[in-house]
Order: C-alpha cells, then sequence, then structure tokens
C-alpha cells in the first residue's frame, strides 16, 4: 500500500481507528456497504459516502474506507480516492518493481492458467518444476513435507504440491504451524499470530488444504491450514487495526511510501520530534511490524517500522528535554495543567515576564507545548512555545554579594533551597526561628534576593528568600515579640547583659520567687533562647536562658507547691476567682477570722504573694493576698486574742486539751458562766474558746455550746449561734413559754430544738394555756395611743391580740433599747410575748397555722 498526502478535515486515524462500537451503532460491514464505488475511473477507484451513515460515524466509515481502498489497491493496483465530506484523501498506486526470475516464471504460469484453465494442471507443475529448480540451486528447503523415519512411507503419503506465489498473514489467534503435513506441531497461537509469510505451494490432504510457509530468507518454516490465514496484497503483509501515537524522536530513521518496494520517500531527521497519529499497522515479511502514520490534519506521512520511533498513548506525544528560560511575548495563550486542555491560567498574567522550561512535548495537534516553570520553583503547566519567545541568560540567581549578618528565619511558609534550580533543602518550618549567619546574597531574576545560609558548626544550610527572615543586630539574631511571664523558683539562675552568658546582669539570688515579664525573645547562633526580662516597674533585668525557666501566660506567674493553713484578719478584703482581672466573688468580711487549707501559692507580677485557699469540705474559695491573713502550720489557724465572758448552754460538748483530745465533757459546767481568753477558727469552720474557770484552764470548747453572758440579751441578734431547726423535718413541732424562766422553747415533741429569750406580759397578763399559731400575722404595727409599736407580728390568741412579735419600737421604727434590755430577764409587755428581732422575724417567716403554742 502506498499512501499519500491528505485533508485536515478528516479525524485523527488513531482515534478513529479505535473508536468504540456503541450499541446500536452501525458495524463495519454495514459501513463498508454504504461506500459508493459508481464513480471509478479506467485509472481510479473513487470511494464516496452514501446517505445513512450516522453523523457521529462518519470517522469510523473513513476508518473502514481507508482499510477497504489498502485492500482494492493490493488487487486493481490503481490509484484509490476518498472523498470525505469536502475532503479528497488520495492513495497511490504502487510502483512498477522489476520482477524477480522466480516471479516471472510464477507470473507465466499464472497468465497461463488463466488464458487456458484446461492447462492449469499443466502450467502448476511447470511452475513447480521451474520453483523447485530455483530452490535447489539457491539451497533453500523444498516446500515439502519433512521426512518420516520410514521414508519410503512417508514419500508414499505426501500429496503433491500445487505451485503458490502469495503472501498471506496469519489472522488465526489459534493458527498452527506444523513442521510436517503429519500434524507435528512446530509453534502456534501468539509465535505466529498475524506474522506474514511467502506462500510457495499447497497441499491437500484429508480435505484440508496446508499452505507451505517461507520467511524473507526463501527458509521453510512449516505448514499451515488455509483457513487460519487471509491474503495479502504483497510483502507487507494484510492491514491490521493499531492506534496511539508515534513520537519521532530517532533521527536517521525511514519512512516508507511502498512497502513492497521499501520505497524510503523521506528520513525522520525531516520532521524530527512530531507526534503522528497511528492508523494500522502492517506485519511485514522481513519480521518488522509497520506502522501508518497521519498529522492532525489528516496527511498520511508513510510507513515505519515500530523500532523507528517512540510509541505513547496520549496525544501530546513524548517528552523530550528543554531547558533554559522563555519570555512571555503573547498575552493571549492558555497554560494548561494537562493535555485535557483544562486551562488554569492565561498567559495574560505573565505577560514580559520569564518562565523556565523544564520539558516539552510535541502535539500531534502540530503544536509544541513548554513544561514551564516560573521563577519561584512552582510549575505553572504547559503553555504553546507560540506564547514565548527562548532567551537566553547567563547568570539568572545574579551576582554573588558579600553579606556579614545575624538573621532569624520568620516565615514558616519559607523554603531552604540547595541551588538555584529551587531544589528543595529544606522547609522552613524545620528551621523556624532558628539564627544562621548570612555570608553571601544573590539579587534572582526573579526580582528577590536570597541569602547563602551557615549555621554556627559551619555548615551550610542552603539559600533562602529574604523575605523570610529577620536580620539582627548581633549574634542573638533578631528581636522576636513575646508577651508572657515566669516564676524564678531557683537562686542559680542568672539573667546575663551578653548572649554568650558572660556578664550577669542580675543575679539568681535577686531573681528568685519574684515573677518578671518577659516582652521579647531571641533566639541565639549559638542555638540557645533567650528571654528578654522586666519587673513590674519596667526594669530591664537581662537575659535568661529559655531552658531554664517555665513561662506562663497569666501575670500571676507560675503555680508554686504550698501547704499550710491561713486564717483571715482584715475584713472587708477581696477574694479573688482570677489573678489576671482580679475578678472576685467572695470577700473577707463575710470569712473574717475564718482559717482556710493553703494548697498552692502564686508569686505575682505585680508582688504580692496569692494563696489559693480551700475550706474544710475541700471546696475551693479562691485566691487571697497572703499579707490579709495570718499563717499557721496547724489546721486549728493562729491564736486570736478574744476577751469574754460565756454561758455554758449545752451539756454534753467536748473540751479538749489539745486539737483534739477530748479530757471531759460540759455537764458539769453547764449553765455556769466562765471566761475566754482567746479563740482558734478551726478550718473545719469551728471556733474554740480557750476556756478559764479564774485561773483554772478548762481546755478548749466550741463556740456553739457557750452564749455572750452579759447585763443583757442582744436582741438584735439570734437566741443562739446555731441555725434555727427546718420545720419541715419535724412533724410534732410546737411552742412552749416558760414565763418564769423567761424563755420560749421550739420543741418536736419532748425534745428541745431551740430556745429563745422572751419577755413577757407584766402582772401575768399573758395568758396561760394551750393555744395554737392563728392565720393573723404581719410585717409590723403600732399603737398610737401608747406610742409603740413592733415588728414581724404572728398571733395566737383572740386572732391578733396576743402575739408574738419583736422588741418594741418608737414613732419613727426605731427600736427602744430601754424596753429591750428586759429580753430574757423580766417581763415587761402587756400580755404579748416579745422575742429578739431575728427570732421574731423566724417565727413569723416559718411557723406554720395550727402549730400548738404552750404557755406555763
Amino acid at each position: 500500500m502506498n499512501e499519500s498526502v491528505q485533508s485536515s478535515a478528516t479525524s485523527q486515524q488513531g482515534q478513529a481507528a479505535a473508536t468504540d462500537r456503541k450499541a446500536g451503532t452501525l458495524s463495519d460491514d454495514d459501513l463498508e456497504k454504504l461506500i459508493d464505488r459508481s464513480d471509478a475511473t479506467p485509472t481510479q477507484d473513487i470511494l464516496k459516502m452514501k446517505d445513512g451513515v450516522p453523523s457521529d460515524q462518519q470517522e469510523a466509515w473513513l476508518t473502514v474506507a481507508k482499510r477497504v481502498a489498502d485492500q482494492d489497491l493490493s488487487t486493481s493496483h490503481r490509484e484509490q480516492v476518498i472523498l470525505y465530506n469536502e475532503t479528497k484523501i488520495v492513495v497511490p498506486a504502487p510502483k512498477a518493481a522489476a520482477p524477480s526470475a522466480e516471479s516471472d516464471a510464477s507470473n507465466q504460469a499464472s497468465n497461463a492458467s488463466a488464458q487456458n484453465p484446461s492447462s492449469a494442471a499443466s502450467s502448476a507443475a511447470a511452475s513447480s518444476s521451474s520453483s523447485s529448480a530455483a530452490a535447489s540451486s539457491s539451497s533453500q528447503s523444498k516446500p515439502e513435507a519433512a521426512p518420516a523415519k520410514n521414508e519410503a512411507a512417508s514419500a508414499a503419503a505426501t500429496p503433491a504440491p500445487v505451485t503458490d506465489n502469495r503472501y498471506v498473514s496469519v489472522t488465526d489467534k489459534n493458527a498452527v504451524l506444523y513442521a510436517d503435513l503429519n500434524g507435528t506441531k512446530k509453534q502456534e497461537g501468539a509465535a505466529v499470530y498475524q506474522r506474514t509469510f511467502k506462500s510457495q505451494a499447497k497441499y491437500q490432504k484429508d480435505g484440508v488444504t496446508y499452505l507451505a510457509l517461507y520467511d524473507a530468507n526463501q527458509t521453510l518454516q512449516g505448514y499451515m491450514n488455509q483457513a487460519s490465514i487471509k491474503v495479502a496484497a504483497g510483502a507487507g503483509g494484510v492491514w491490521t487495526n493499531a492506534s496511539g501515537y508515534a513520537s519521532l524522536t530517532k533521527p536517521g530513521q525511514d519512512i516508507y511510501g511502498n512497502l513492497d518496494t521499501k520505497q524510503v520517500i523521506k528520513k525522520s531527521d525531516d520532521v524530527l520530534d512530531n507526534t503522528y497519529f497511528i492508523s494500522g499497522a502492517y506485519h511485514h515479511l522481513d519480521g518488522q511490524v509497520y506502522y501508518s502514520l497521519y498529522d492532525s490534519h489528516n496527511n498520511w506521512l508513510g510507513y515505519m517500522a515500530g523500532s523507528g520511533f517512540e510509541t505513547v498513548n496520549s496525544a501530546e506525544g513524548a517528552w523530550a528535554a528543554a531547558s533554559g528560560y522563555a519570555k512571555v511575548v503573547d498575552k493571549n495563550y492558555a497554560i494548561y495543567n494537562s493535555f485535557k486542555f483544562d486551562a488554569t491560567g492565561s498567559t495574560d498574567h505573565y505577560y514580559q515576564q520569564y518562565f523556565k522550561k523544564v520539558g516539552q512535548y510535541h502535539h500531534v495537534n502540530g503544536a509544541v507545548y513548554y513544561s514551564v516553570f516560573d521563577l519561584f520553583g512552582h510549575w505553572l503547566g504547559y503553555v504553546n512555545s507560540a506564547a514565548v519567545q527562548n532567551v537566553t541568560i547567563a547568570n539568572p540567581e545574579g551576582t554573588w554579594q558579600a553579606d556579614d549578618r545575624y538573621v532569624t528565619v520568620t516565615d514558616n511558609r519559607a523554603t531552604l533551597y540547595s541551588d538555584f534550580n529551587w531544589t528543595k533543602k529544606q522547609a522552613a518550618t524545620d528551621v523556624m526561628l532558628q539564627t544562621f549567619k548570612s555570608t553571601g546574597k544573590y539579587h534572582n531574576l526573579n526580582g528577590l534576593t536570597y541569602l547563602s545560609l551557615y549555621d554556627k558548626d559551619g555548615n551550610w544550610r542552603g539559600y533562602i528568600n529574604q523575605q523570610s527572615i529577620t536580620a539582627g543586630v548581633s549574634d542573638g539574631g533578631a528581636w522576636l515579640p513575646a508577651n508572657a511571664y515566669t516564676t524564678f523558683t531557683a537562686a542559680n539562675v542568672n539573667a546575663y547583659a551578653d548572649f554568650n552568658q558572660q556578664k550577669v546582669a542580675t543575679s539568681g539570688a535577686g531573681l528568685v520567687n519574684q515573677t518578671v515579664n518577659i516582652s521579647g525573645q531571641y533566639h541565639a547562633f549559638g542555638g540557645v533562647v533567650y528571654y528578654s526580662i522586666y519587673d513590674v516597674r519596667g526594669k530591664w533585668l537581662g537575659y535568661v536562658d529559655a531552658s531554664q525557666v517555665k513561662t506562663t501566660s497569666s501575670a500571676a506567674g507560675l503555680w508554686l507547691p504550698h501547704d499550710g493553713y491561713l486564717t483571715t484578719t482584715q475584713s472587708g478584703q477581696m477574694i479573688y476567682t482570677n489573678l489576671d482581672s482580679f475578678a472576685g466573688g467572695r470577700t473577707t468580711t463575710a470569712n473574717y477570722q475564718r482559717t482556710f487549707r493553703i494548697m498552692g501559692e502564686y508569686k505575682h507580677y505585680n508582688g504580692a504573694t496569692y494563696y489559693s485557699l480551700y475550706d474544710g469540705n475541700g471546696n475551693w474559695m479562691g485566691y487571697l493576698n497572703s499579707a490579709l491573713g495570718s499563717e499557721s502550720k496547724e489546721a486549728q489557724g493562729v491564736w486570736m486574742n478574744y476577751n469574754a465572758n460565756v454561758l455554758i448552754t449545752a451539756s454534753n460538748a467536748a473540751l479538749y486539751s489539745s486539737f483534739f483530745n477530748m479530757t471531759r465533757d460540759t455537764s458539769s459546767l453547764y449553765g455556769g458562766v466562765y471566761q475566754v481568753s482567746g479563740k482558734y477558727s478551726h478550718v473545719n469552720g469551728t471556733t474554740y474558746y480557750s476556756l478559764y474557770d479564774g485561773n483554772r484552764w478548762l481546755g478548749y470548747l466550741a463556740s456553739w455550746a457557750t452564749t455572750p453572758y452579759m447585763d443583757y440579751y442582744d436582741w438584735t441578734k439570734p437566741s443562739q449561734s446555731k441555725p434555727y431547726p427546718d420545720v419541715n423535718m419535724y412533724p410534732n413541732l410546737s411552742i412552749e413559754v416558760d414565763i418564769a424562766k423567761q424563755r420560749v422553747y421550739i420543741k418536736n415533741g419532748s425534745t428541745n430544738l431551740y430556745t429563745m429569750y422572751a419577755s413577757t406580759g407584766i402582772d401575768n397578763s399573758t395568758p396561760r394555756g394551750h393555744f395554737a399559731i392563728q392565720t393573723e400575722r404581719g410585717y409590723s404595727f403600732y399603737n398610737a395611743n401608747e406610742g409603740m409599736g413592733a415588728r414581724y407580728w404572728t398571733s395566737f390568741l383572740d386572732h391578733g391580740v396576743y402575739l408574738f412579735h419583736s422588741v418594741l419600737t418608737d414613732a419613727n421604727g426605731n427600736y427602744i433599747v430601754s424596753q429591750a434590755k428586759m429580753l430574757g430577764k423580766q417581763p415587761g409587755s402587756h400580755g404579748c410575748v416579745r422575742l429578739t428581732i431575728p427570732d421574731a422575724q423566724w417565727i413569723n417567716a416559718h411557723i406554720k397555722v395550727g402549730t400548738p403554742v404552750y404557755i406555763y
């Protein structure tokens, strides 16, 4: 076959040949029926497309038409013309070759046979004799069965040969090549599939026609069933389907116009590096596979041996080396990240800038695409070579210039490069905040300056963009901002005036137990990180080795262990919950003279020490300035001066000689008045009195077992220091009034729960007997006739006549002290029962209607 110039209107042959057959589309046989040959001339076969070819199968029709033209060429030897849409594709007739002596004899025999069919047998015999003589004279094997062990028997069984003179290609994948006509297998399957042979004789045996197959050297290869082959037009063999792309990267390779004559029409040097479609293959008699190549405009290039080019699977062709720089001179080209041609950028963005080329592809579409990087080492994609102009730049990295600086890497996105091809040496994340010595710099073509860095051991570390560093003024490197605090806990950690630790700025003894502010840091060239520290007055204290201290974001400093007990000694001070904002929820007013557990401390930046305090139940209370209390190693807290007389009101309370070594109880002291010379506020929440009987010390007694003894009772406070009872817990609650003792008892059955001081009616005006709490109660009343009133009144008789109420008030609502001092001492009312203010308020708020009242 000889294929010639073809038009761009046709599709790409490699793609068309491999077009998938969709369900319901026309088969190749159907498409062949749609080829119109009616316009043939004596010198041309003209193939046109009939109506009825679907638009999406026209390219497939063209592939079929080419194959038919190829087959017709082998028989008609006339020029083949394919009219495809508006395109004319010409496949020229092969040039005549000088016939060999063997082919002359064969052709004469063939012509004689054609002219006189009756002489076919004699012509065949003559041809056979001629072939045998030729084969004998050239020492070639004869087309006959391999000899058997019994040569006479074998000769009798071997059928007579009929001269054949055809080129054939094996088209059966399961074909068998026999060593003889007795069925001895020589090769089969893939070993012979698609190979082309010269058939020089054929044999009939058992109803099967066997061909004697010879290779290009006229050596008999064996015998094969004629059904396994297809007759070819020439030594090139039959056309077989093949697709893909051929990159012509090898110089000096032959390109053929005819595979029978091996007519060379050009060398690969003329089209070197171009990429072509593969549109079919021929397995030649010479053993090589030749491919039919087309360009993107459907122009036929010729045939090339597969060994003469590089086969690739995609249209861009094979990668080829390219280097150097190119300047963007056209704004109107896309930049692609693959050869699917999805644009990811445009040359408009890089106009008049430089690209670095690292490879190229000669696409089947005829364009050359460069694989390009920007000048920062980032791959951009593929750009059409028409968009750029190749330039020569002798020194793109710039000229080395001396530099002598200490620089600190401050950009974690940067990279250290080993060369100006942007080979990554190390990521900046690995050297972030390290300080290096810059010994030289380069002003690169990309407009940036790159520094050449060395470490403290003299090792070269690479090139880095100057924008990724901060220069320092000394070997300490760059000052870097910091905002933290540290507390010095050891006296051996000094602060220095330099980065070599040669000169002490502040000794460790002057820093211990002090919290300082870290306002900056230096990552020194020697590898040590230093903090620059200041005190609360803004005085610079020096540089401290960061590895020697711990930091915190809080001005409170570091938590330090501290175990002890603190008794608050000042009222009205804040107990903080946060030592940065100084927010607080408690004060020492409500916790005055209470003892708390110390579980840690903070040496605050402001100079104060704050204890972290817990109560006796393990509840955290907050932070308190240590100056607002007194510390003890014992749980009872510190001894506090207190002088008072107390009445023993509990008969079974414990007396301790030490905490908590009980010596006796208060049964023998009950009702007596004793002296208190001091007290402890224990962490368990109880206050303990140091109790004396004259000069005799009795022990420590809980304050709840006593009541202050004075000439009158404090009518502004509850009668007892213990809490009032929860009325909901006692189903048999009652109130008893003892007129003789001027006491009120809150009882549950026979058990006394709480005792109150009282003042009943003068002249026995308070009625005796059994009564009950009534519905009437209120906040206050005032009797203008008597010029006095009271608060928190609750009726127990005659619905608002006889009441429990507070001590008396005057017209202005002020309590009348002279009347209040009668509480617990003597009667003073007109029949009501007077109480302390809190006692009256509690009865008014909690005692339920119907609660029994017994007065005696």
